[in-house]
């Protein structure tokens, strides 16, 4: 089986085989199945590292600490991001004075500072896990995983229409950051 196959019917099994229909209608407890979701989302996603990047038990789980450690920090980034969108979609942001557009201006570099200090910390602590082959590959799956669980967001894609679904906090979920 090819490498996109894999990815996904392993995403596909991992997030929709035991949904059915309830993805699609919050029921009450929408909280509880959003984070059972989000759990089988990155078990999923470990699994596929381990078996991809052939990592023992022990360096799994040493991969995954260092992940949850900058889950904070991460969404605190992806926080930021958001609001950052939210921001530029405004619109009365063709009337903005010139002091309120710097201001902007000057909140998009610091995001994009944070996030470039978060990235470089985290792979700093990830190449005390893995090799830097095995981090790029590592960086690829991310990549391809949260690529895939977008498109399942998407209205038509492989819910059907409507969509979606429950989000999973970023590409990736809690664990796996993005």
């Amino acid at each position: 089986m090819n490498l996109k196959l894999a990815f996904l019917v392993l995403a596909l099994a991992t997030t929709l085989g035991p949904l059915g229909l309830e993805g699609q209608v919050r029921p009450p407890g929408g909280m509880r199945q959003r984070q059972q979701l989000e759990r089988r989302v990155e078990q999923g996603f470990a699994r596929l590292v381990q078996a991809q990047l052939d990592l023992p038990p022990e360096q799994l789980s040493s991969l995954q600490e260092v992940m949850q450690s900058f889950r904070e920090d991460r969404q605190a980034v992806n926080q930021a991001q958001a609001a950052l969108r939210y921001r530029l979609g405004d619109p009365g942001l063709p009337d903005l004075t010139d002091d309120a557009a710097k201001e902007i201006l000057a909140e998009m570099i610091r995001v994009q500072e944070a996030e470039v200090d978060l990235y470089r910390r985290e792979q700093a602590q990830l190449l005390t896990v893995l090799s830097p082959n095995q981090l790029v590959r590592f960086y690829r799956l991310r990549e391809e995983w949260g690529r895939r669980i977008q498109e399942m967001r998407q209205p038509g894609g492989p819910r059907g229409p409507g969509g979606g679904g429950p989000s999973v906090g970023g590409p990736l979920g809690s664990g796996w950051g993005s």
